[in-house]
């Protein structure tokens, strides 16, 4: 078979009407078979892709539109041409809803035959190079889109690797904050999770709570570092490490460093009012704030610090914590604290 020809189905009852179109289809350079019902025809389409079917509509047993349904069932990309010599609009019209590309009456004009399966072959040409495009389409866009979803998390990666540096750089002489850091944004995120909040949110969290002491950059070594009680003018100094982390990061496009702005300027506000830098009270304070103020201070209560170098138990350190809910922590969270608890143990104990 020449790899240039398209295979065409003649169906007929009719003997001589085959072998007439047969020859002459032939000659035309098409790869002829023929059937001579419609049960014939149906079983050749389902195992030979044909490009364009002749069929007659007037067969004994199954008709010509019967034979047409079941085809364009089979292959809804064959072309077929009905064929009858009876000259009926409804029932070329019928046929065309039903699928037919065009309608031929009998006894045939051979060149208007063949001009009529030309053009079906082009139109049914036409449609696959259409899907085949509109397939490629799918794949490049598929594939930009993959290749733009590398490039965010990249990119995304990279932001964070720099918040989570800038944040370490803050507190870098202590060799707790590190982990302290990243234990932070977990802790936060679980509390969150647990609270139901959206995963967007939990995962701004996440991200956003390790800026909290950002500020501290600005605060005296001499203060920061201090073992032992601060004098108070010492602590109106570290205070002010929450406005210098909120000043450090205002004004930002970013939404996790916008939440970071957020968070270090209000997670040393409390429950009561009594907290700092603006006294704000119950829910007017952040809610990223009121969870990483109870965050924060479990893992300072748990943790080795400059002015402490023993640290508390799990349980002693959920005692003290209990002993301030509605005073300087959020109830509603202390609760989400407690059902986190398994999971930020885990963290706690990650390396």
């Amino acid at each position: 078979m020449n790899a240039q020809q398209e295979t065409l189905l003649i169906v007929d009852d009719e003997e001589l009407i085959r072998q007439l179109l047969k020859v002459k289809f032939s000659a035309e350079n098409y790869q002829c078979l023929t059937a001579s019902n419609g049960i014939e025809a149906v079983e050749l389409v389902k195992g030979i892709q044909v490009a364009v079917v002749l069929l007659d509509i007037n067969m004994p047993g199954k008709t010509g539109i019967e034979t047409l349904k079941e085809i364009k069932a089979l292959r809804p990309d064959t072309e077929v041409i009905m064929a009858t010599a009876i000259n009926d609009i409804d029932v070329a019209l019928k046929c065309i809803r039903l699928g037919a590309y065009d309608y031929a009456i009998k006894p045939f004009n051979l060149e208007v035959l063949i001009h009529i399966t030309k053009r079906a072959l082009e139109h049914r040409r036409l449609i696959l190079e259409n899907r085949e495009y509109q397939l490629g389409l799918e794949k490049k866009v598929v594939a930009r889109t993959e290749e733009l979803r590398r490039a965010l998390n990249q990119l995304k990666e990279a932001s964070l690797d720099t918040i989570f540096r800038l944040s370490r750089a803050a507190e870098y002489k202590d060799e707790d904050t590190g982990t302290h850091i990243r234990r932070i944004g977990h802790y936060v995120a679980e509390i969150a999770n647990t609270m139901g909040l959206p995963s967007e949110q939990v995962e701004a969290f996440l991200y956003a709570a390790p800026m909290h002491d950002i500020g501290k950059i600005g605060i005296p070594d001499h203060i920061l570092l201090k073992p032992g009680k601060l004098t108070p003018e010492e602590w109106e100094i570290m205070k002010q490490h929450t406005v210098i982390g909120a000043s450090i990061l205002e004004g930002a496009t970013s939404e996790v460093i916008k939440q970071g702005a957020v968070i270090a300027l209000n997670h040393h506000e409390r429950w009561d009012g009594s907290g700092y830098p603006n006294g704000l009270k119950g829910e007017n304070i952040p809610l990223g704030g009121r969870i990483t103020a109870i965050a924060d201070v479990f893992d300072a209560l748990t943790s080795k610090r400059p002015y402490r170098p023993s640290s508390f138990s799990v349980p002693e350190a959920l005692k003290m914590i209990e002993a301030n809910v509605g005073k300087q922590f959020d109830p509603e969270i202390y609760q989400a604290l407690q059902g986190s608890l398994k999971n930020i143990l885990t963290i706690r104990q990650s390396p």
